[in-house]
């Protein structure tokens, strides 16, 4: 099998953007792919949506933002999922697209594992190429929140509405890395059931904002769960999500709230789902994929060379577990008037925005919040809400910073 060299960083170095050295699937590998790849080269995101007599369906990601699929156990939702993940390494290279993959069971996904250093996205730290316990989860989420946020400074100071014409601005060498610009790939978040995360109600805040504003900044999310009511399918969470594969309904309830009619004469067997578009509901059929198909892809695309190590996402770790400690104020950190700066000049005490702004891992951004609180300048940590500023304007700030020294 042929080696591809695909160890460039496409941040660093835009000559090598389209590096000839990634090869994409020959054609006799996965046929049912590749003999329709020409037909999406228009879209940003393709996905092969559903299989209608012999001609496959396609789908933008980029205009569904946001994907639930939802059914019983054994009825094709998984199988779905792959095809829609393959549908996006089959047509993008390792630069254009990260996945962050989360498996409770570690069953579905594991299959991804080698591609780690192609097509996956992590936090640092992280051991695990596939997601699979919840604290892990959680920080993930957190993580992907920061991500989100940088990625709107950048567009921001970009001039730029969303990330496709921000890429292409960067590629045109018409955005400068020395303030921090860089190629920014798409990230697509797998959940494969979502009723195991949503036990823990800490992690609805973060993927609520993922699912609401994500798709802005290229970050899109795919959610399978077997739980269709009660509170692991909120009505928050249903609301953000337009894009619906359903693969069995069971009552008129069902219907109402997914598809907003009491009843669909569409029939569904195993393989099958319903999803609405332009106030029609349509019947969509899967794509068969069978574990060699996956195993023969993964294994071509690991054999090339990939990069150092995963895409890594921001650092991020709960403030509930920073302690605050007494310190010398002569061992106070360097950036600390920096800081101080500006909280008071935002009025807002998040370690978020020390790390936004200040380009901070969130270790040293946590330590300059317990050291303005220990210094008088912030209130104490309040959870997820920001600390309270005690300090209103820049010139109470220096007379206090006096003080100090």
């Amino acid at each position: 099998m042929p080696e591809a060299v695909n160890s460039y960083d496409p941040r660093q170095d835009l000559s090598a953007y389209k590096d000839p050295g990634y090869t994409f699937l020959p054609s006799d590998l996965f046929e049912k792919f590749q003999a329709s790849i020409q037909e999406s080269q228009s879209l940003q995101l393709p996905l092969m949506w559903s299989l209608s007599l012999d001609q496959i369906i396609f789908k933008d990601l980029a205009e569904l933002k946001n994907i639930l699929i939802a059914g019983p156990p054994e009825i094709g939702k998984t199988n779905f999922i792959h095809q829609l993940i393959l549908s996006l390494i089959a047509t993008k290279h390792p630069a254009q697209i990260k996945f962050v993959m989360f498996d409770f069971k570690s069953l579905d996904f594991s299959i991804y594992k080698s591609l780690k250093k192609h097509f996956i996205a992590q936090i640092l730290g992280e051991e695990n190429t596939v997601v699979s316990s919840i604290n892990a989860a959680s920080n993930t989420l957190n993580s992907l929140c920061i991500e989100m946020d940088n990625r709107y400074d950048l567009l921001k100071n970009a001039g730029t509405k969303n990330i496709f014409n921000y890429n292409d601005k960067f590629i045109a060498r018409q955005l400068y890395p020395g303030l921090g610009h860089q190629y920014l790939p798409t990230l697509v978040l797998i959940i494969d059931e979502l009723a195991d995360l949503i036990l823990f109600p800490q992690n609805e805040i973060p993927l609520r904002r993922l699912l609401y504003e994500g798709y802005k900044t290229g970050i899109y999310s795919i959610i399978s769960t077997n739980q269709f009511l009660g509170a692991t399918l909120s009505n928050s969470i249903l609301a953000s999500i337009e894009w619906r594969a359903i693969f069995r309904l069971y009552d008129k309830d069902d219907y109402r709230r997914f598809f907003d009619t009491i009843k669909t004469e569409h029939h569904i067997s195993k393989g099958e789902f319903l999803y609405s578009e332009n106030a029609h509901i349509h019947k969509g059929s899967t794509i068969l994929i069978g574990q060699n198909d996956i195993e023969e892809i993964t294994g071509f695309i690991s054999h090339q060379r990939g990069y150092q190590h995963a895409y890594l996402l921001p650092e991020y770790i709960d403030e509930n577990d920073l302690e605050t400690k007494e310190f010398d104020i002569a061992d106070r950190d360097d950036l600390l008037e920096d800081a101080a700066r500006l909280i008071v000049q935002n009025q807002v005490g998040s370690t978020s925005l020390l790390q936004r702004r200040m380009k901070l891992g969130y270790n040293r951004a946590g330590r300059l919040m317990d050291q303005l609180e220990a210094l008088g300048i912030v209130g104490p940590n309040q959870g997820s809400a920001a600390r309270n500023v005690l300090l209103k304007t820049e010139l109470e700030l220096e007379k206090h910073l006096k003080t100090l020294k």
